[in-house]
């Protein structure tokens, strides 16, 4: 998924991303969601949530 994309959704979820970077408004989405806010962090190492949204993206940000 693009920024653009991400911004996108977060701004439809009334949040305010700014200037932030792909990964901190992601995690703002995880928070927002009631979720873990993972994305980018060491957990993918340990991770089972295969029907995550952000999983492909985070997988590669963890390579």
């Amino acid at each position: 998924m693009t920024v653009k994309e991400i911004q996108t959704m977060a701004k439809n979820m009334g949040l305010k991303v700014g200037r932030l970077k792909k990964a901190e408004i992601i995690r703002k989405i995880q928070t927002a969601e009631g979720n873990i806010p993972c994305f980018g962090t060491e957990r993918v190492h340990y991770c089972h949530e295969e029907m995550c949204l952000w999983r492909e993206d985070c997988l590669k940000a963890n390579k």
